[in-house]
């Protein structure tokens, strides 16, 4: 028995570093380079970091509130930010959304009129339950109410626009828009 054993430790001995040395004759893995560039990332405010294409809303937004411009500046959100019909957030929506609650949480003077637009003139109703879904989106987000606010339709929205967002900056003890800013479109 104990010559077994010699015989079997010998062999474990000489085996397992020379599985070892197989384990390293293996071609190196192709590392994945990620898509985009360091030209993508955008530094906010308060140090935070996101990463948005140039030319896409997301970036938009994220250069105004970089920039720290007191002016205020209006977003258009798209067909595809609701389900058809409904106010409820389609998937590509929940990701505009949530990219703008980010947002608004890195920038804590950045406020935001919503003004939600219905598929029809004679739906300015769903156009306002819009407005007051992506409000309450924001909200359960960690964004105050007192930085939304919610704005009636008056029809002279961009054709595809579901909701317009008008952001501005600056002065908390007036109202968000008081008077209408004169870079925000009359929606």
């Amino acid at each position: 028995m104990p010559r077994f054993l010699a015989l079997l430790s010998t062999v474990l001995l000489v085996a397992a570093p020379a599985l070892a040395l197989q384990s390293c004759k293996k071609e190196p893995s192709v590392a994945v380079v990620p898509a985009g560039s360091a030209e993508d990332i955008v530094v906010l405010e308060d140090g935070a970091t996101i990463a948005a294409r140039k030319g896409t809303q997301d970036r938009a937004m994220a250069d105004w509130l970089a920039s720290a411009e007191k002016s205020s500046q209006s977003f258009v959100l798209g067909k595809r930010t609701f389900i058809p019909g409904t106010a409820k957030l389609s998937r590509e929506g929940l990701g505009d959304a949530a990219m703008l609650a980010t947002l608004l949480d890195a920038t804590a003077d950045a406020r935001v009129a919503l003004v939600g637009h219905g598929e029809a003139v004679a739906a300015p109703s769903l156009g306002q339950k819009r407005a007051e879904a992506l409000a309450t989106f924001l909200e359960k987000r960690g964004i105050a109410r007192d930085r939304l606010a919610v704005r009636p339709d008056r029809g002279k929205a961009e054709p595809e626009a579901q909701v317009t967002l008008i952001a501005e900056r600056g002065n908390w003890r007036e109202p968000i828009l008081a008077g209408g800013a004169a870079s925000a479109p009359e929606t």
